[in-house]
């Protein structure tokens, strides 16, 4: 009878150390980090397209470009469960960094 008792103030507690430790940003800051506050702007900029490809601004850009946007593009595909929308966020995107990448 002990035994369960025991088993489950110890579930309990570890959820609530667990909880405080969330919330004090010690676990799982580094995941709240990497996504972007707010949503897309009307009409799209460089730096924009830059963070949609996860890409960082530089001369190494227009290498990693192709590369980034087919892996972006495999894990929101609509032909695989992701948005259409999102989709053509990231064409776009791609297409504008590869006109403007040349002017600068």
């Amino acid at each position: 009878m002990a035994t369960p008792v025991i088993v489950g103030l110890g579930a309990v507690s570890a959820a609530l150390v667990g909880r405080h430790l969330v919330r004090s940003g010690i676990i799982g800051k580094r995941a709240a980090e990497q996504w972007v506050k707010g949503g897309f702007k009307a009409k799209m900029d460089r730096n924009e397209a830059i963070a949609i490809l996860g890409l960082k601004d530089g001369p190494s850009l227009r290498l990693r470009l192709k590369d980034a946007h087919r892996h972006t593009m495999l894990a929101n595909h609509p032909d695989r469960g992701g948005s259409p929308y999102l989709a053509s966020k990231i064409n776009e995107a791609k297409d504008l960094l590869e006109k403007t990448d040349g002017k600068r």
